[in-house]
Order: C-alpha cells, then structure tokens, then sequence
C-alpha cells in the first residue's frame, strides 16, 4: 500500500511539473514571408488619410498591406479580384429583363472558372495559406460537374419557356443542406431573422451571389496567444452598395468568405460583424469601412514543442532517479 501512494505521489508530482514548464501564451505575431500564389488576379491596397487606394502588386507592398490590426486594418490584398467581371457575374440588365441565356451563361462560366489567388506564409513559424473560392469550393465538384451538363443540356433547347424552366431545374440540387453555398447563406439570412429556402437561393445564384463572397480582401494575420486573427476589409453596411437605408434599421453585414488551410486542415471563415475601420475605397467611396475580423486555433510553435517534451523528459527522468534513492 505505501508503494502504491508513493507512486501515487510520485505521478502526480511529474504531472504537476509539467504543468509548471507548459508555455506561457506566445506573444503577438504577425504573418511573414506573405507570397501570392495561384493564377486569378488580385489587387493590393495601401491606405492613408482615410482612403484605401490600388498600389504595384510588389512582395513588399502586399506585406506592408498586411500591417494592420483590428484598431487599424491598414491596407488589403484583394484575393480573386475579376470575381465580379462580366464574364462571371451576370449583369443587372441581363437580371432585371429576365435574359437567362446570359445568366446561366455568366453562372456557367464561374463553374469553369478553375482558379484562385492564394496568400501564404508564416505564422509563429507555422504555415499558412488564405484563399480565394472557386464554385467547388461552395457546391462540390460532384455538383458542379452535373450542373454544367444540366446548363449545356438546358442551352440547347429551342423554346424559351421550356429553356428557362431546364436552366432553373439543372440548379436547383444546389440547394443542397451538404454543401458550404447553403450552409453559408442560411447563416446569413437567420443572422437577420430570415429562414432560407429554395427561390430565395436560386434567386441569390442566378445574381451573381457566391462569386461576389468569392473574393476576400486580407487587411491583417495576426496571432495573439492561442488565437490566429484574420481581418477582411468589407462594407460596414451593405446597404450602401444599392443607395439605400438598411431596410431592417441596423447595418446590413457580411464579410466575404476566406478558405483557411492551417495544421493540415481546411476551414472557410466568415462574419456577419463588423467594427467601422475608419476607411474607405478612393474609388468608390464606400468599399472597406468594415472590417470583420475572424479567427482559426492556433498551434503551439514546434520549437515550444521541442521545450516542452525535454523539459518533460528530463523532470521525469529526474522523478525516476528519486525514486529509485527513496
């Protein structure tokens, strides 16, 4: 029995001194080494004097773009930046006169469009990669693949009505409970108190919806502990982009949406919150005076591993010794 307690004792005084030699939380850290990868486009933006304006896609300017912080975002890289061309994005009049060969056209073309601009480097000396999204990333390439069968299946028929109703019949498995695209917009709708359902959502792919959250603008990576914070530049009240007083009385609000590969996991970020920036586009007036501010768990540092498991091993080696004298 007193064997028994005294190792007892013993495991958990081991136990306890690990504890004792366990890390204190790392100190802020900000991402180095950010390198653009992929081959869609993107944009770099300075600020100053409360304006955010364009500058040369250079390593140095899109580091420097990154500076920032939940009090001061600073400049941003904008991932994906062609996301809202014409090509991809159905226009407003093709929309509003109900041209569904040159929607479902735009819409077809975003299924194709197999690129991404990619932001990587080091945080605390793990890597890190932010992303743009491609329609697989929202529906599935199982999805995908069917849905642009369905298109070009749907473009081939001659009658208008029989046409548009093959168009809106080859999309409608998109709204899928499986899938980012309806996770991510039944979010947003409860977030204000709306229930999603199948129009609404064929209503929000037909406009051009998803490639328009395909593109987020990173003003800031930043650890501060345990904790990645990630800024996204937006507009702290949507409404703003159709002239117009937020209908429900309070700002409309959603970031875009970021892909987050960090310790070998794949994460899509977004955020229906944002905190003024003190910013705005030079060009438009309107565009990154929110900053919504996400967030990933951290990993500790392999270094502060490496202490840990030696401090470990030598306590207990020092335990053992201990023991065997006692």
């Amino acid at each position: 029995m007193s064997q028994l307690l005294k190792r007892l004792l013993v495991s958990t005084s081991i136990l306890a001194g690990l504890g004792a030699i366990a890390p204190a939380p790392s100190l802020a850290a900000s991402l180095t080494g950010a390198t653009i990868g992929g081959s869609a486009p993107y944009l770099t933006y300075s600020s100053g004097s409360g304006k955010t304006f364009t500058v040369a896609n250079t390593q140095a300017n899109v580091q420097a773009a990154l500076d920032g912080d939940s009090s001061s975002p600073g400049g941003n890289v904008e991932l994906f930046s062609n996301s809202e061309s014409s090509s991809l994005s159905a226009s407003l009049s093709a929309i509003l006169t109900g041209d569904f060969t040159s929607v479902f056209s735009s819409f077809g073309n975003f299924l194709n469009y197999n690129q991404n601009t990619t932001l990587s480097g080091k945080i605390a000396g793990q890597d890190i990669t932010l992303s743009s999204l491609m329609a697989t990333d929202w529906f599935g390439a199982s999805a995908v693949n069917s849905v642009k069968v369905g298109i070009a299946s749907a473009s081939a028929i001659a009658n208008p009505t029989l046409r548009q109703n093959a168009f809106l019949a080859a999309v409608a498995p998109l709204y899928n409970s499986s899938n980012l695209a309806t996770q991510w917009f039944s979010d947003a709708l409860s977030n204000y108190g709306f229930s999603s359902n199948q129009e609404l959502f064929t209503l929000f792919v037909l406009a051009g919806g998803f490639q328009r959250f395909s593109d987020p603008n990173i003003s800031y990576v930043n650890q501060d502990g345990g904790t990645i914070k990630i800024g996204l530049a937006g507009h702290y009240d949507a409404a703003a982009l159709f002239g117009i007083e937020s209908p429900l009385g309070v700002p409309l609000q959603a970031s875009e949406v970021v892909k987050v590969i960090y310790d070998g996991k794949t994460q899509y970020k977004y955020s229906f919150n944002a905190t003024n920036s003190g910013l705005t586009a030079l060009d438009d007036g309107i565009s990154h005076s929110g900053n919504y501010e996400v967030s990933v768990e951290a990993v500790p540092e392999p270094t502060t591993m490496i202490g840990l498991i030696l401090g470990g091993s030598s306590l207990i080696a020092a335990k053992r010794k201990s023991l065997k004298k006692g």
